[in-house]
């Protein structure tokens, strides 16, 4: 989580907080991850308007990630943790949402693929950069708003809400992906290339 204009800033987080696990934020985060795990069995069982619990689960973990923001900025609970846990938890949800609309023919092959292609090449970026620099680069204003809009393409997929809203939202996640990834790969040269400390 990063303010606009703050995301080309690796330095860590200081302050007493800087350090922490146990805030609610960080919970939060968690929360978001954990909730992958209802929204995949229900999706793909006999539960009868299973398809409807699946949208009231995307809904809660879509508000989860709205208030571990609130609550970080608030409470001043900003710390190095909270970098890691929330781009995670939005890649594990959206991953899992994603892989199960395409095992029921809901979204379209090529959208996931580069939903899980990006999260996974910067997921490897985070960890290359962690490893060998120590710095953990915080989700940028561009990444918030692709997973943003990114979840209400999915929530258009699995009410099969059709053409025009469907490829609307699926083209303006797309270029928002392609966006955020750019000025991730940006600031991971920019890191990458500077002195070790």
């Amino acid at each position: 989580m990063t303010a606009p204009g703050r995301h080309a800033d690796p330095a860590p987080e200081t302050g007493p907080a800087a350090g922490r696990f146990a805030t609610v934020s960080n919970f939060l985060s968690i929360a978001r991850a954990v909730l992958a795990v209802p929204f995949v069995l229900v999706m793909l069982s006999d539960v009868p308007g299973a398809r409807w619990w699946g949208m009231a689960i995307l809904a809660v973990a879509a508000l989860t990630d709205k208030l571990d923001g609130v609550f970080a900025r608030r409470f001043n609970q900003v710390t190095e943790w909270g970098k890691i846990l929330d781009p995670l938890a939005d890649k594990i949800g959206v991953a899992a949402v994603a892989l199960v609309l395409l095992s029921l023919g809901l979204a379209p092959l090529w959208f996931v693929l580069l939903v899980l292609v990006r999260d996974l090449l910067i997921f490897a970026g985070g960890v290359y950069l962690k490893s060998s620099r120590g710095v953990v680069l915080p989700s940028n204003q561009a990444g918030k708003w692709a997973v943003g809009i990114v979840t209400l393409a999915l929530f258009a997929c699995m009410m099969q809400a059709g053409t025009p809203w469907e490829e609307i939202l699926l083209a303006a996640a797309c270029g928002l992906l392609l966006l955020s990834f750019a000025q991730y790969i940006g600031r991971f040269a920019a890191v990458a290339r500077s002195p070790r400390s």
